[in-house]
């Protein structure tokens, strides 16, 4: 299939669900990360999935994007006329649209090309020599000589989380941004004297922090949530199970007996930094794991089961539920 839009680099169909697109994403992402998968255009294939997933896993930014395929937008790239451009590269990042006309305004063309690059990969692109600074009066705005730049950084969910120092260019020179361990979705990094040089000197910079897709888990509000697929006889008799922290920790989660479909293990504080200054929590989503391949000596066990319990499969009234169901600690 020709990837000329987000679905095709998805190989999903644009009629396809949210859980259709999570899969599709799930498994590609395990596939081309470049950990795993030592290609060489393994890391550009991984992000363009990464980008894909960002929008059509997202409801508002799958509509808009659905709105500019109508129009003829978001064919990818293409001879004239205007697309749904993503150049991944290395240095900073961020999905934008590209246009060939002129009569956008200054600002709205500012907020659509706003970041092109992405943290993860080589350094090397100068994010500031062709960006509109914010204008002036806002929390933002520079305003003549002095005040702030500001910009988008793109980094992976294991970046966030170890935090380290992700070196960029800026106006022609190399900035280095120390990123804080467990640093959340949104974080904003102040750097004195690191923007655009004016007569009175370099401008203040803030960097906003944007965490990329996960082939594992989703952030949201400090909190890390992950699914942890279990047998049968987990569910009925309990057990453990060994999961991986995004730096590369493991630990065991406690599967309590008769633990069903549905329920949330947790991990308290082992999140992200939230915006009240404490750390969310890691969540795990129970998914009852059915057996592809099953030798016949384990259907003779499951038979022994059929016709040793009492359990009679049937259609039961739905019940409302507030929210999420219950959570155990891990």
């Amino acid at each position: 299939m020709a990837e000329s839009d987000f679905y095709s680099v998805l190989g999903v169909s644009r009629d396809a669900s949210k859980q259709e697109i999570k899969k599709a994403y799930q498994k590609l992402a395990k596939e081309w990360h470049p950990d795993v998968n030592k290609n060489s255009n393994a890391e550009e294939r991984f992000k363009k999935i990464a980008e894909a997933y960002e929008t059509l896993g997202n409801e508002e930014k799958r509509k808009a994007y659905d709105e500019a395929l109508k129009y003829g937008f978001g064919g990818g790239a293409s001879g004239g006329g205007a697309s749904w451009e993503s150049p991944f590269g290395g240095g900073w990042s961020g999905s934008s649209y590209s246009f060939s006309g002129g009569d956008i305004p200054d600002g709205d063309l500012f907020d659509m090309l706003f970041g092109s690059r992405g943290a993860a990969g080589p350094g090397g692109f100068d994010f500031f020599s062709g960006a509109r600074r914010p204008g002036p009066g806002g929390i933002d705005g520079i305003g003549g000589m002095g005040g702030m730049m500001e910009a988008r950084l793109d980094i992976t969910l294991e970046q966030a989380y170890k935090g380290g120092a992700v070196t960029v260019q800026a106006r022609g020179r190399p900035v280095t941004v120390n990123i804080p361990p467990r640093s959340g979705d949104g974080t904003v990094i102040s750097m004195a004297g690191s923007g655009e040089r004016g007569r009175q000197g370099a401008a203040d910079m803030r960097i906003v922090l944007h965490i990329l897709p996960h082939d594992m888990y989703e952030a949201s509000g400090g909190d890390l949530r992950g699914i942890l697929e279990i047998a049968p006889w987990q569910a009925v008799l309990g057990g453990g199970a060994k999961v991986s922290l995004p730096d590369g920790s493991a630990v065991k989660l406690k599967i309590p007996a008769g633990i069903r479909s549905g329920k949330t293990l947790r991990i308290p504080g082992k999140g992200l930094k939230r915006e009240n200054g404490s750390y969310g929590d890691v969540l795990f989503d129970i998914e009852l794991a059915v057996p592809e391949r099953v030798s016949e000596a384990e259907k003779q066990l499951y038979r022994q089961l059929e016709q040793s319990s009492s359990f009679q499969a049937g259609a039961r009234k739905r019940v409302a539920k507030a929210g999420r169901s219950g959570t155990a600690a891990g």
